[in-house]
């Protein structure tokens, strides 16, 4: 219970005991002759310092574990040099826990090199999407639009020629089943679950039945 003093201020016993206790703790330090203001002074600056975090989700898996990215940003607000990736204690899923995977997705866009020690961008970081035309041995940097739009006229042209209406079973009765057979989808580990959901509902809707995941191969 707590106690009030003369002003009306309540303080509780948990509360009079941490004061206390710090109270205790800083004469203790004092007598054994630390200078707390040079030691403060020779503390270095934490490179995250005045740095925004920013929540994200790690893609190495569908667990959708969280991940807070510090990131520095020039005059106009471009990031423009990764400086920690570290797991989120407030989300739900991991509490700040990350894998040896998580923990490694700064090295996604930037690393440091051997020779050096200077942080760089990471040569291997894949910036556009690849394509490789049928028979050729080499991969072409192409834009987003470009490979969205080939994407979509090749389901499409695939849909369209293999497309079943109906199908006749054992009886002889026509039913409906409105599939195909000439496309199939595989999720990857990056996709998180509610990824996988959105994409198990779009092939649904297009009439795809072969659908299967990467951690099932």
């Amino acid at each position: 219970m707590g106690k009030e003093s003369g002003d009306g201020m309540k303080v509780t016993r948990r509360q009079f005991l941490k004061l206390a206790g710090g109270t205790a703790a800083s004469f203790a330090v004092v007598d054994l002759g630390f200078d707390m203001q040079a030691t403060a002074a020779a503390i270095k600056e934490l490179r995250i310092k005045n740095v925004t975090p920013t929540p994200t989700v790690c893609p190495y898996c569908a667990s959708g574990c969280g991940l807070v990215v510090y990131a520095e940003k020039n005059a106009e607000g471009k990031f423009v040099r990764l400086l920690s990736v570290v797991g989120d204690p407030d989300n739900p899923i991991n509490e700040g826990c990350a894998c040896s995977k998580g923990s490694a997705m700064f090295n996604l866009r930037e690393i440091y090199e051997p020779e050096t020690g200077h942080q760089v961008v990471n040569p291997k970081r894949v910036k556009k999407p690849l394509y490789r035309a049928p028979g050729s041995e080499k991969w072409e940097e192409k834009e987003w639009d470009w490979m969205l739009n080939e994407i979509a006229q090749r389901i499409k042209e695939t849909r369209d020629a293999s497309f079943i209406h109906k199908e006749k079973i054992a009886d002889g009765t026509e039913i409906i089943v409105n599939r195909t057979e000439k496309i199939a989808s595989i999720g990857g580990t990056g996709l998180d679950n509610e990824e996988c959901y959105l994409l198990a509902k779009m092939m649904r809707s297009l009439g795809v039945v072969f659908l299967e995941t990467q951690a099932r191969i």
